[in-house]
């Protein structure tokens, strides 16, 4: 597979990406808060649009700050790695 996302092109439109994200997480909240500007009891619409603006901003956010470097790859302890042993973790065999 090749490392398209290596290069300066992927970088910006990652970035890119997450500016578009941003535009519309701030267009979600937006008409949000323009159809419900109190939180007496939200409907389907109402928690949809939270969601999108939560999740636009949060993905955004990331993507905008890191680029191409979402998909570095981190050295994971030894705690954390699969085991390949016969029993799982805590001596009890569930055969």
């Amino acid at each position: 597979m090749a490392a398209w996302h290596r290069t300066r092109r992927a970088d910006g439109a990652l970035r890119g990406g997450g500016l578009v994200l941003w535009g519309i997480a701030y267009a979600a909240i937006t008409h949000l808060y323009a159809e419900h500007p109190s939180p007496v009891s939200p409907g389907a619409t109402a928690l949809a649009l939270a969601a999108i603006g939560f999740l636009g901003a949060s993905i955004g956010s990331a993507l905008v700050m890191l680029g191409r470097h979402v998909f570095d790859e981190v050295e994971v302890s030894s705690r954390w790695r699969m085991r390949s042993t016969a029993t799982p973790p805590g001596g009890i065999d569930r055969d």
